[in-house]
């Protein structure tokens, strides 16, 4: 799975369960975006560079389809 950012196929995987929540996320490696995504649908959780030409598509609410 690449970073929707930056591109990059170095990831680390987080797995968040509590009681019957669970949610898994993706850190890019590179450039410290995160990511979920549930149902084929990716949505951005934080990106680091807001400010930059490597700002993700959209803020907390934008979802697309993964590839």
């Amino acid at each position: 799975m690449q970073c929707p950012v930056c591109k990059n196929d170095e990831h680390v995987a987080i797995d968040l369960r509590s009681g019957g929540f669970t949610e898994d996320l993706v850190e890019c490696r590179s450039c410290g975006t995160m990511w979920s995504v549930n149902h084929g649908v990716m949505a951005i959780v934080e990106d680091p560079h807001s400010d930059s030409f490597l700002e993700a598509l959209s803020g907390d609410n934008f979802c697309f389809a993964a590839a």
